[in-house]
């Protein structure tokens, strides 16, 4: 998947951004980092959580046993050799909300923005959404059929779920510099594709512990996102198939991309691939574990062209 497909994300969270990264899953602590140049991994660790401790919610908490986060948190952070004194911080797409946003217009200053795309929120969180933690991107002009106006990303969670992960890093002297979610840190990641490169429709699916995402980019550009729970991939990617060829108007994939913290996908990506009749790929580069990538992608690590 190339980067002029993934541009629109990696601008999403601005940088500078610091050059470490903590990811929470129910399952793991994961901690990477990259050096000033961001093209080399300083140091990474992961520390399985007990089951329980942490769990993805926009309604509750995050951080059911604290002290246990905590501990280990410390640990992984310790491990991967930590320089500095702020980090990201990768939280569950489970605590987060991804939209996809139709504006007819969208001018004004930042605190008009926002205010507008609250508003045309409201109705769809299951949370407060005139005090949640929000990040917005203008992808551009609208295309097709679908009348004038701009395309926006959106992610928002609970002021109060953020502030737990927040508070966890400033027991260990820690700043969240930024608070993003997980699949739009892994979206980060990706070869250095040309700016001229065909714009191909894509699948990106990012598999986590307890949720797989499903995004379709169209032109360089997501024009579908969906979340569900934990569930064999094809019948997760179904329904978006559906959707891309029924709404987008789509008719063939170039390719299907997938991202994973397990190493036991590669049957049902294999399935996928005979099933969907595109080829589906791991997400590169191939000698970094899956499960590293959404922090490496948080902390802007760019590995193309590398030797």
């Amino acid at each position: 998947m190339s980067s002029s497909l993934l541009s629109p994300i990696k601008r999403f969270f601005r940088s500078p951004r610091p050059l470490w990264a903590c990811e929470f899953t129910s399952r793991h602590v994961i901690v990477a980092g990259v050096d000033s140049s961001h093209k080399r991994v300083a140091g990474r660790a992961v520390e399985p959580l007990p089951e329980n401790a942490l769990s993805g919610s926009l309604a509750g908490k995050n951080l059911i046993d604290m002290d246990a986060v905590h501990e280990i948190t410390r640990d992984a952070i310790r491990r991967a050799g930590v320089r500095g004194f702020e980090m990201s911080v990768v939280i569950p797409d489970d605590s987060s909300r991804i939209a996809l946003v139709a504006a007819e217009n969208l001018a004004g200053k930042a605190e008009e923005r926002e205010a507008f795309l609250r508003w045309k929120l409201k109705k769809t969180v299951p949370f407060d959404v005139d005090t949640a933690q929000l990040a917005y991107q203008v992808l551009g002009p609208r295309e097709g059929p679908e009348g004038k106006g701009v395309d926006v990303i959106v992610a928002l969670s609970p002021r109060s779920v953020v502030q737990e992960y927040e508070e966890l890093l400033e027991r260990l002297d820690i700043h969240a510099g930024y608070v993003l979610p997980s699949t739009v840190a892994a979206m980060n990641m990706g070869p250095q594709g040309s700016a001229g490169s065909r714009a191909e429709d894509v699948l990106f699916v990012k598999v986590a512990p307890d949720s797989i995402a499903t995004i379709v980019f169209q032109n360089r550009r997501p024009r579908f996102y969906r979340r569900v729970g934990e569930m064999p991939l094809y019948d997760a990617v179904y329904p978006t198939m559906m959707y891309y060829q029924d709404k987008l108007g789509g008719t063939t994939l170039s390719s299907a991309t997938v991202c994973g913290y397990d190493n036991d996908l590669f049957s049902e990506m294999e399935e996928l691939e005979d099933r969907l009749k595109v080829p589906v790929r791991g997400m590169e580069p191939r000698n970094t574990e899956d499960i590293y990538k959404p922090a490496l992608g948080a902390a802007g690590f760019v590995w193309a062209n590398l030797t």
